[in-house]
């Protein structure tokens, strides 16, 4: 397993080393001496990002953005804008692959996205030439250096590594509770030409993909809106009357409290954030006119018991509102017991986001008194300027998502937990186990950010970066996109391997043994610049 970070003081010993064994005894740029150390002349004002292998650096870059570059002091001309210049590219032999040169470019382009800059300019190697332009970097200049050791100055900006023939390589795949992984034909149909909203054609197309939500939530009518989560529970806030209660599950539960406030509603709070079961008692004693909760709190990917407001809207009037965001298509659940679900297009229907709907029972009838985007009797079926492109990609993520394709999420987090527990990892999975989202808190001795971001460098997105999740030290991994058992078993391997080595100790190896990330991937010849 490889571990990328920034390097300390510490770290310069090995720096030195691998620079010497690379730059000196490899490519004869500078001469030998009897301590095998070859200190950087920029060294003091360098960045440099290192690979570990088993605690021993064995990859490494350096990163500045003080002038005179490098490359400027050889005579040549940057391309106009900011850059950072990364030099010292060196990689032991044994681990000169994909994987390990895949890591320093995710820290090169992590780099340069925190300094705002348009990218990276380099010396490469002549020899690597086809191996950098399939990263997307391209020649701005003529060659400088020896014959020796001869080099091309070249550029990568965010742009033309997106546009790489390895851009799906070094692009890390998301695991995350939206934006989700799309299919290639999702991208393909957000890519089209925008038809007029007002057309016959659009209208007929967001019919037919409202006609299929109505039939995945067993619901009759479906109002689709532009934005996110947070305005279609707006929406259903501006539909509720009289006095009500929320079911408080946590970090979601509390939104739904604050949507409740902002449109001035009546309610009482039932808490279950302490991780609680609803007992239909706690509702009986407020006799509720309406009753609104999440189905998954997606902050700690726990379900809600909806069979026990199914059992309660049996025998009372109530009106039952659900925010279904974290659930629908994770799960096939059959929502018509409620009278108000929303959901929106960047989870698990595996679309871009964007489009929220609400789901209803009732046809919306028109309220002068409300907000007029708020309005939902007025979408038949579009009221104001909508995304034709998004409503294409929603046509095609809702043909892709079959039967068995809604199972796989069941199934990849089985692979996934599965994985972690024989990784060592302890593992306690309740019958609320949302199969959408899988939460794992750290010990208070880890960093739930630093595990998220080596995973980022390993090539999956995870969830971590929320302000709630740092503060749980939380990492979340999501089954929701198009990803496979392949990707939440390698994450799980990553995972346990990597907390195996943080906790394991002179007396005790931590975890249960792994191995993950050896030198086994493509490999290249030599993987260094100057």
């Amino acid at each position: 397993m490889l571990e990328f970070r920034r390097a300390t003081p510490e770290d310069a010993p090995a720096i030195h080393r691998l620079n010497y064994e690379t730059f000196v005894e490899e490519i004869p740029q500078h001469h030998p001496n009897a301590e095998r150390l070859l200190v950087d002349r920029f060294h003091d004002t360098n960045t440099y990002w290192i690979g570990l292998a088993d605690g021993q650096l064995v990859a490494m870059c350096a990163i500045r953005d003080e002038h005179p570059f490098s490359l400027e002091q050889k005579g040549v001309t940057l391309p106009p804008g900011e850059w950072i210049e990364v030099r010292l590219l060196a990689v032991t032999p044994a681990y000169r692959n994909t994987r390990t040169l895949a890591g320093l470019m995710r820290a090169m382009l992590f780099e340069a996205t925190e300094r705002g800059v348009e990218g990276i300019v380099i010396s490469g190697t002549v020899r690597e030439q086809k191996l950098y332009r399939r990263f997307g970097f391209l020649p701005f200049a003529e060659p400088v250096g020896t014959a020796e050791a001869l080099y091309v100055p070249m550029q990568l900006t965010r742009a033309g590594f997106m546009q790489s023939e390895t851009a799906r390589t070094l692009r890390p795949k998301l695991l995350l509770a939206g934006p989700v992984e799309l299919s290639p034909q999702v991208r393909t149909a957000l890519g089209s030409q925008p038809l007029p909203h007002r057309s016959v054609e659009a209208s007929r197309l967001l019919q037919s993909v409202q006609s299929r939500l109505s039939h995945l939530i067993q619901l009759p009518h479906v109002y689709t809106l532009l934005g996110s989560g947070t305005i279609a529970n707006d929406a259903v806030a501006a539909q509720l009357t009289g006095r009500g209660v929320i079911l408080d599950t946590g970090e979601f539960g509390r939104r739904l409290i604050d949507h409740a406030n902002r449109a001035g509603l009546e309610f009482d709070v039932i808490p279950l954030s302490n991780g609680s079961q609803l007992d239909l008692s706690q509702i009986e004693q407020h006799t509720p006119d309406w009753i609104w909760t999440v189905h998954c709190e997606t902050s700690t990917g726990k379900l809600v018991d909806l069979d026990q407001l199914r059992q309660y809207a049996q025998t009372y009037p109530t009106k039952i509102a659900i925010d279904a965001i974290s659930a629908v298509g994770t799960t096939t659940t059959d929502y018509s017991f409620a009278h108000f679900v929303t959901f929106v297009s960047g989870k698990a229907l595996r679309n871009a986001p964007g489009l929220a709907f609400v789901a209803m029972r009732e046809r919306a009838v028109p309220n002068p008194l409300i907000p007029r985007y708020l309005d939902l009797a007025g979408y038949a079926p579009i009221a104001f300027t909508q995304s034709v492109p998004l409503i294409q990609a929603m046509d095609v993520a809702l043909r892709e998502l079959t039967e068995a394709e809604i199972v796989t999420h069941q199934t990849k987090l089985d692979v996934f937990v599965h994985e972690l527990v024989r990784r060592g990892v302890p593992v306690e999975l309740g019958d609320d186990q949302a199969p959408g989202i899988f939460s794992f808190t750290l010990p208070a001795i880890l960093s739930s950010v630093e595990l998220g971001r080596q995973l980022g460098f390993y090539g999956y997105q995870v969830q971590y970066e929320s302000v709630y999740l740092r503060h749980a030290n939380c990492l979340q991994v999501s089954t929701m996109g198009w990803t496979t058992d392949r990707d939440l078993q390698q994450v799980a391997a990553y995972i346990g391997t990597w907390l195996q080595k943080k906790t394991a100790t002179p007396e005790s190896d931590g975890f249960r043994r792994g191995n993950l990330g050896g030198p086994n991937d493509e490999s290249f010849d030599r993987g260094v610049l100057s």
